[in-house]
């Protein structure tokens, strides 16, 4: 296989139309060369031609000095294909990441009764649907702070007081982080049974966990690699009460 065929492979893999790798392999060979001459050697039409040099400009393989980029074509390194190349790869690298979080998801919860796993405006409509459930006290330790970059944390968080007050549960909280956003939301309503804590900047990993003196469910809030909030509720007498222990351990 000649050097030339080779390189028409790879062009055509790399996405570019039959007609593109030709032209781009013509004006290699023939530098200085004008549109004319590539319809006229080729065999194209002239539109074909034109329509190919234009795909070939904008992806900066093509070049031309004629102010209507008819003549003197000349042939410019591979950088700007390779580039988009690369782009693309990593957004697929992405998708594939993304598909991988979702498919581990849903295999997790059908191997695992109780558990289930949220995304997106589903973390914070459940966790508002959460303050409507029957409990006694609702037991909480983490960090806003960690959630509220992408998020519009502080009206999440007053809706969820309002339903929980609304309802009568009363809340201890444990604060790994203190900041704007942690006393805008405990000073939002001095009359709410609730005692909060900042404790040590010790725990730095992103976490919110909510769990509840009355049931046994467990909500955590985690950050995935791309700095989104997810969320699993995991419904286990077991795992809850290893959580209000945990909880309940820091006033000591």
């Amino acid at each position: 296989m000649s050097p030339d065929s080779h390189l028409f492979r790879l062009l055509l893999r790399a996405g570019l139309k039959e007609d593109e790798a030709q032209l781009y392999l013509f004006v290699l060979d023939h530098p200085g060369c004008s549109v004319a001459d590539v319809y006229k050697e080729m065999g194209l039409s002239k539109s074909s031609a034109y329509r190919a040099f234009e795909s070939l400009r904008e992806l900066e393989l093509l070049r031309s000095d004629s102010p209507t980029w008819r003549t003197n074509l000349q042939p410019v390194s591979l950088t700007g294909l390779i580039q988009k190349l690369e782009n693309q790869l990593r957004s697929e690298k992405r998708l594939i990441s993304d598909l991988k979080g979702y498919d581990s998801v849903r295999t997790m919860d059908s191997q695992f009764p109780g558990i289930q796993t949220f995304r997106g405006d589903k973390v914070f409509e459940k966790y508002h649907e959460l303050a409507e459930q029957d409990f006694d006290t609702n037991l909480v330790f983490g960090s806003w702070e960690d959630f509220s970059y992408t998020t519009d944390l502080v009206s999440i968080e007053k809706k969820f007081i309002k339903n929980r007050m609304k309802h009568g549960g009363k809340a201890r909280i444990f604060i790994t982080k203190d900041g704007p956003n942690t006393h805008e939301i405990t000073d939002y309503d001095t009359e709410e049974n609730r005692t909060s804590r900042v404790l040590s900047e010790k725990y730095r990993k992103p976490t919110w966990i909510n769990t509840f003196e009355g049931n046994n469910l467990v909500y955590i809030w985690n950050l995935d690699e791309r700095k989104q909030t997810y969320a699993t509720l995991v419904d286990s007498k077991p795992v809850a009460d290893f959580y209000k222990d945990f909880i309940y351990s820091q006033t000591i």
